[in-house]
């Protein structure tokens, strides 16, 4: 396998069972592909082409999308266990991802690599490298090794609870672009993670204290990559709620999040405010998701629940769902796409994420054997149907 290999995947267009939209499915391959985290910028080439993830021929590598033809493109020709996530900067027309410790540059016309930074061996790298809105900078974590207690099974969260409470010590670090020169910005014996720099201010990022959402006193945090400041994000000092799922809007000034309250009781919430916490708004939310996504505060896009949910969680609603603010509250659910994903590990949580023009819902998922990549057009939300407590997921 190697660099610039040409994949056709077969697109597949079917009606969804229950809205009726036409959905595409834009893989097909024995073994998992799946778009980037929903917070990770993705798109490129004027936005008519994606990078997304995929393991083909017994390998995990990046790869081109081109929506125009269904055009597969290897980008990277990488050997190893794991799979590299990146994320794109429109500043420099470069992706940047962690491979085997190392942070890469990558231009996806000429596919050309480039080292820019390469962590110590006694710290774990995160697994995104994220790039400043002006593109001068690349923003990660590090976190020390915690070593396992004998051979284990590793499989999704299965360290979770453990880290939380190891409180290792972890590093958000700067990396400059022209020079691969490496400052430490944040440090702090806490599990850190999502480090999401601002798409529009070059100078800010959102990181969040990590955990079982119901443990974490304080989630979503404000970093100055400059001068090193933090602060609260959407404070949680009452403790009401458990607050998460923290992105940026597009126009990267205002973050969404959605929380629930910590003792079980009552609806959740989903809120939006600019990054100092000014213009703060936070909506009455009796909706579930695991995930949600949208461009601003107008249409909010989530993904329900797995195919099969344990009882204590209730009914399983495997849809990929839209909610719209009418002014006074947010209306819905309304079902676009039918799912049904397992949510076993990254690649097969759907998280649903806008097109940059608003228009389309890409969403990963395992309905088949295998995880996949699909797009569905939003169209009409009045013509969508509502997701109501009669209607039961089919499972067969």
């Amino acid at each position: 396998m190697s660099k610039g290999k040409v994949f056709q995947d077969p697109q597949f267009r079917y009606k969804d069972a229950y809205s009726g939209r036409e959905i595409i499915r834009l893989t097909d391959y024995l073994g998992h592909s799946n778009h980037f985290y929903f917070t990770d910028p993705c798109w490129f080439n004027n936005n008519q082409s994606l990078f997304f993830m995929s393991d083909r021929d017994n390998q995990s590598n990046i790869f081109r999308y081109d929506l125009a033809d269904g055009k597969i493109t290897q980008l990277t020709d990488l050997h190893g266990s794991g799979s590299a996530r990146g994320c794109w900067s429109d500043a420099n027309q470069r992706l940047y991802f962690w491979w085997d410790r190392q942070i890469f540059e990558f231009d996806p016309e000429t596919l050309i690599e480039r080292q820019l930074y390469e962590a110590p061996p006694d710290m774990t790298p995160d697994a995104r490298a994220n790039p400043s809105a002006d593109g001068k900078y690349v923003c990660s974590r590090l976190m020390e090794d915690i070593p396992e207690n004998g051979p284990t099974v590793s499989f999704a969260y299965s360290r979770f609870r453990e880290y939380f409470h190891a409180k290792p010590f972890t590093q958000i670090i700067r990396v400059e672009v022209a020079t691969g020169a490496m400052e430490v910005i944040h440090e702090d014996r806490c599990y850190i993670g999502h480090v999401n720099t601002s798409p529009t201010v070059p100078n800010i990022l959102t990181f969040c204290h990590e955990g079982p959402w119901n443990w974490v006193q304080q989630r979503i945090w404000g970093l100055d990559i400059l001068t090193g400041d933090t602060w609260k994000i959407r404070p949680q000092d009452d403790g009401q709620f458990a607050i998460g799922h923290e992105y940026w809007f597009a126009g990267g000034d205002h973050i969404g999040y959605h929380g629930r309250p910590r003792d079980g009781h009552g609806d959740h919430v989903f809120g939006r405010l600019k990054w100092d916490n000014s213009d703060h708004f936070e909506a009455r939310f009796p909706f579930h998701s695991t995930h949600f996504h949208s461009l601003d505060e107008s249409m909010i896009v989530g993904d329900g629940t797995p195919g099969a949910v344990f009882t204590s969680q209730g009914q399983a609603q495997p849809f990929i769902q839209l909610f719209k603010w009418d002014g006074e509250q947010y209306i819905g659910p309304k079902i676009l796409a039918y799912h049904r994903s397992t949510f076993n590990n990254q690649h097969a949580h759907p998280h649903p994420r806008f097109t940059p023009d608003g228009k389309y819902i890409l969403y990963s998922t395992d309905l088949t054997n295998y995880a996949n990549m699909y797009l569905v057009e939003v169209g009409d939300f009045d013509d969508l149907p509502d997701l109501t407590e009669d209607i039961q997921p089919s499972h067969t």
